[in-house]
């Protein structure tokens, strides 16, 4: 179960992502995310990925059966890491494109405060979905750089000596 702050990251704060997959040999592949929305079970990452994203993504998912994203807040730097199983594939909707609308804005405010680009011209850095590969969370990292950077949240720490 993903915890309510982080949940309230993922609905309000995230402006920047990038998901992980990789084959049967281990060969790792990168893929920008435009846009996520978390399911009704709190467990589960919709994750939106433009077509210039896409190669290698199904047959990596395929092969090895796992994904991980990462997001930041650009500015804060506050960043969580989310590694668990790719549960299937799903079709737009209204939530994804919802999403990608909120990231692309975001994203495009702070472009523009930073480097004075036109509004055009600071959201096309933020592609348009064309697929949505959903993400089954079975942990949850703390990413910010700090002292705390690393530190597993879900399941909490001292879970793991157990």
């Amino acid at each position: 179960m993903i915890p309510e702050f982080v949940l309230q990251f993922l609905r309000e704060k995230g402006n920047v992502a990038v998901g992980g997959s990789r084959n049967a040999q281990l060969v790792p592949h990168v893929h920008f995310v435009s846009g996520w929305a978390v399911e009704d079970d709190n467990q589960t990452i919709r994750c939106s990925i433009p077509q210039a994203f896409t190669e290698n993504l199904l047959e990596s998912l395929e092969d090895n059966g796992q994904f991980c994203l990462t997001i930041e807040q650009v500015g804060t730097h506050e960043t969580y890491q989310f590694k668990g199983a790719y549960s299937g594939t799903a079709l737009l909707e209204a939530r994804d494109m919802a999403a990608y609308e909120r990231v692309k804005a975001e994203l495009a405010g702070l472009l523009k405060r930073f480097f004075g680009c036109a509004d055009l011209s600071c959201q096309s850095f933020t592609l348009p979905p064309k697929l949505v590969v959903k993400l089954k969370v079975r942990e949850i990292f703390l990413q910010t750089p700090g002292p705390e950077a690393g530190r597993r949240i879900v399941p909490p720490e001292e879970a793991r000596s157990k």
